[in-house]
């Protein structure tokens, strides 16, 4: 959760930057975030 978490404000955050603005960019990183943490999470040590 904390990875979504994460992603979300990193997208919001530019989404106050680059158009089209700060929702479209909230869903993209909380589902970046969500699509990472599998990767993330396998390459601890």
């Amino acid at each position: 959760m904390g990875y979504i978490l994460l992603g979300a404000a990193i997208g919001a955050t530019i989404g106050y930057l680059i158009p089209p603005g700060s929702f479209f960019w909230f869903i993209l990183g909380a589902a970046s975030g969500y699509i990472a943490r599998p990767y993330i999470d396998q390459r601890r040590y």
